[in-house]
């Protein structure tokens, strides 16, 4: 007989819905029942294109014995991530108090009242001999602790959420003391963790370094690094080592674009297999800058076999995109993408087979290795393996059963999939995909705000209803971030178009300020203020996870509304909101790359051109030969001069072409 689960719109849940296990969902019922009958909340997070939360639930939650317990000694609670990020960062950073890492599919151990005093993250279901306690072991464990010392429990729980709270604010000031020196000293911390074997900011495993690279770009366009060619030299190795060793490595699908999630060793070339659609979006964009510096057409290559991916088999822009593809098929992590040496050699001939494969190193045991395509360092094989390898393989895959998608359709991924639009469109010179991210933002527009309540997850092209989710400081920041992102190059394709984006984006962000806003401290809440299932701790995060924090997002969404509109009120909010940097930027600059960027842009100067419609023509010719510093092209029918503005320094010249010359040297 099915569980509660049966009745919800995630897949991920749904999965577990014919389970022995009593699942529950997040819920003010829940928490009562856990009160009532005075037993811990066993709370899983995860979502489907995750293997281990797969692995997790075949070996534990489908055993009649393990449900058994489960169900005696727990109010158990299944979440998906990607419907809940508020739950999953609370209990993220909890976790990682008790075990200093994290990761899915994640379980915390809580009191009724959710707050949790332990927890961890995959467990087997037998001592394989890796020192993680089997999970019947720790359930039984921590069912009679909790009967017999369950004030220690209560305490741990206590000094838990203290510290939770104490982080929000812990590093921020309400004084703004940043000075653009520690621009600097990030800069260097950065590159000090850089790996110049092999590229990337850390130890295996790398996941990839979107919003660290970013930072690095942004900080190129200083004056300062300019004049300092020893920091200039640094700072290029760093950006092109780690880009040329993801775009070269098996973390990229060569066959048919787009990055898995992780690599599991230190030089790229064994990936754990899931593709999730916002890491793609920020990658796509940062792809598009680098490629926009350096012209390296491995670069090119990488975006536009990814846009053509997350076009032609995840999305598009009139129904949105979906949140993540599993790692798995038929049941097996990598299996649609990996190779037997029996199948190259079908596929490609002896010989050819052989050239490949010793250009691999072999995934998985000697007496059974497979192979995983992907370049060198060595360019005539290279131009070899894309000419005559790739075609017959992506041919080949074709007739594979693909991995499954998570059809939902969250404000966070679409928002960041405008600006890939927008980035990919600039950097290929094709306006086409500047008019699907138009086309975009109109569908988001339509679908997730309805009658002004925020929708933040769909799993219907056409939902009508409101959504019993809830939105977090996330969502609403990404989507005016990236509208105003938008309102930058929309007047290519669509004229007077930019004051409706940014019309859009203050209403989010006005939104934003009444859900989120802390009155006292800088920064936002990432839950809402009225939310109705709240998580037990009301939380702000300043460091970026896989995806960029909510509120460097909307420090920079300030920023930018202040170039649009030269409105003072916004400047004073992005300087509000860059209080709470200074300290983090000398502690953990690493942690926050995004709000890094976004400053290092303010201070630098963002160049903001308003032209008359009748100079658009001259002035897009300029735009497509370097659109590098360009903000936004905005109409100016009532002036037939051209006005610029580069941080606090004004130009009035009539001639585009002299502007441009300006703005781009």
């Amino acid at each position: 007989m099915p569980n509660q689960l049966h009745l919800e719109n995630s897949p991920y849940l749904r999965q577990h819905s014919l389970q022995e296990i009593n699942w529950a969902t997040w819920s003010n019922a829940a928490l009562s029942r856990a009160k009532e009958e005075d037993k811990p909340i066993l709370l899983s997070i995860g979502y489907s294109a995750c293997h281990w939360c797969q692995t997790m639930s075949r070996e534990n939650f489908e055993d009649s014995y393990v449900a058994s317990l489960m169900n005696r000694h727990f109010v158990c609670i299944l979440v998906d991530r990607e419907e809940r990020p508020d739950l999953d960062q609370l209990y993220m950073e909890s976790v990682r108090m008790f075990n200093q890492s994290a990761g899915w599919p994640l379980h915390a151990f809580c009191l009724p009242n959710g707050k949790p005093f332990w927890g961890g993250t995959f467990f087997p279901k037998e001592d394989i001999g890796q020192g993680i306690a089997p999970w019947p072991q720790v359930l039984i464990r921590i069912s009679e602790h909790y009967r017999t010392h369950k004030e220690e429990l209560v305490e741990n729980a206590e000094n838990v959420s203290k510290n939770l709270i104490h982080g929000n604010d812990a590093d921020s000031e309400n004084k703004d003391t940043w000075n653009a020196k520690l621009i600097v000293i990030a800069t260097e911390k950065l590159c000090q963790l850089h790996d110049d074997k092999f590229g990337g900011f850390s130890s295996a495993p790398k996941f990839p370094a979107s919003m660290k690279v970013d930072f690095l770009l942004s900080v190129l366009e200083s004056q300062y690094i300019r004049n300092t060619k020893s920091i200039q030299s640094r700072i290029n190795h760093c950006v092109e080592k780690t880009m040329d060793q993801m775009a070269m490595g098996g973390i990229f699908d060569h066959l048919d674009g787009g990055f898995f999630r992780y690599s599991r060793d230190e030089n790229w070339s064994v990936p754990h297999f899931e593709k999730m659609i916002l890491e793609n979006s920020l990658l796509v964009s940062c792809f598009s800058r680098a490629f926009r510096k350096y012209k390296k057409p491995l670069y090119e290559k990488v975006i536009s076999k990814t846009i053509q991916w997350l076009l032609d088999k995840t999305g598009d822009e009139k129904t949105g995109f979906p949140s993540s593809v599993s790692s798995e098929s038929e049941g097996e992590e990598g299996k649609f993408y990996l190779w037997t040496q029996g199948e190259l050699e079908e596929i490609l001939g002896k010989d050819h087979s052989v050239k490949l494969i010793q250009k691999l190193n072999p995934i998985g045991g000697a007496d059974s290795p497979l192979f995983l395509p992907q370049l060198s360092n060595e360019e005539d094989w290279d131009l070899n393996f894309v000419s005559n390898f790739s075609p017959k393989l992506e041919l080949a895959r074709s007739n594979r059963v693909p991995p499954e998608t998570d059809p939902k359709r969250t404000l966070g991924v679409n928002a960041f999939m405008i600006k890939a639009l927008c980035d990919s469109a600039i950097a290929l010179k094709d306006k086409s995909l500047l008019e699907k991210a138009c086309c975009l933002a109109d569908w988001m527009k339509k679908s997730f705000l309805v009658e002004e309540f925020f929708v933040p997850v769909l799993y219907s092209q056409n939902q009508n209803e409101k959504s019993n989710l809830e939105p977090v400081l996330d969502d609403l920041a990404y989507w005016a971030e990236n509208l105003l992102h938008l309102a930058c190059f929309s007047e290519i394709v669509r004229l007077e178009s930019a004051e409706v984006f940014t019309d859009d984006a203050k209403f989010i962000i006005k939104q934003s300020e009444l859900m989120f806003s802390d009155k006292v401290a800088p920064g936002y809440f990432h839950s809402a203020s009225n939310a109705a299932t709240p998580p037990p701790i009301r939380k702000k995060y300043w460091y970026d996870n896989s995806s960029p924090s909510g509120n460097s997002s909307l420090m920079r969404a300030f920023s930018l509304l202040y170039h649009h509109t030269k409105q003072e009120k916004w400047k004073l909010k992005y300087l509000e909101m860059r209080a709470g940097y200074p300290k983090l930027a000398q502690k953990n600059p690493e942690g926050i790359s995004y709000a890094l960027t976004a400053i290092t842009d303010e201070t630098i100067g963002i160049p903001t051109l308003s032209i008359p419609v009748k100079m658009l023509d001259e002035c897009l010719i300029q735009l497509e030969m370097n659109p590098s510093r360009c903000l936004s092209i905005l109409s100016n029918k009532s002036d037939d001069q051209c006005i610029l503005s580069i941080g606090e320094k004004s130009y009035r010249k009539t001639s585009v072409a002299d502007l441009f010359r300006i703005l781009f040297n």
